[in-house]
């Protein structure tokens, strides 16, 4: 009996039925996610472990100041907190030389950060300090544990990239390497859940089946 059970283990294991299922970690923690806590955004809920991580990833994707309900893009009704979502948009900005980024960020109220390479933000692995392996992301370089990770999380974001042309600072011919990316945000509001629906559908959902 026991020769069997050792014999069984691993055939289970290849069907998957042992395999634990994967836990979902908060985007600003690490930790695993409390599904009571959420935010829509882009038409997905993006889940944290507690109630103060919301607001910290409102800041880290460039939420405006929210003034509250405004009309509904699609009625033109006035529109409800209940029906709201959070529309995330990412491009990539180049600059001419070095000193351009620091009055970017001073002009779109970005802080420099640089804390070191520790746990690439995609695979959980240890990062980095290597060519093509780190993004600057709304003023914070992000380390990756290898070259494939900066492009995957790009993706993950839905960065627009036209390549570098004109320096968003002077207007002077870009440098390809000086690029970094801005994420903005911003709350839209509907007059009910279907006017919701149809935003979503219309503007993320067929992006999503482009890539």
């Amino acid at each position: 009996m026991k020769k069997f059970a050792i014999l069984l283990l691993p055939a289970l294991l290849i069907l998957g039925v042992a395999a634990a299922p994967k836990k979902e970690k908060c985007p600003i923690s690490g930790k695993p996610v409390n599904a009571d806590v959420s935010l829509n955004v882009n038409g997905e809920d993006v889940k944290f472990c507690c109630p103060g991580c919301p607001k910290a990833y409102k800041k880290k994707i460039g939420l405006v100041k929210d003034e509250g309900p405004t009309k509904c893009p699609l009625s033109g009704r006035p529109g409800k907190e209940s029906s709201s979502l959070i529309q995330r948009s990412a491009k990539t900005v180049y600059f001419c030389c070095n000193n351009c980024p620091k009055g970017f960020a001073k002009k779109n109220k970005l802080t420099l950060v640089d804390k070191g390479p520790k746990k690439c933000p995609m695979s959980g692995g240890p990062a980095k300090d290597e060519a093509g392996t780190s993004l600057v992301v709304n003023g914070e370089k992000l380390y990756f544990c290898c070259k494939n990770c900066p492009k995957a999380y790009m993706k993950k974001l839905g960065v627009v990239d036209k390549g570098a042309k004109e320096c968003v600072v002077s207007g002077n011919p870009a440098k390809a390497e000086t690029g970094q990316i801005l994420v903005t945000s911003k709350t839209v509001y509907f007059c009910c859940n279907n006017c919701s629906k149809k935003y979503v559908a219309t503007n993320f959902k067929k992006k999503d089946k482009k890539k």
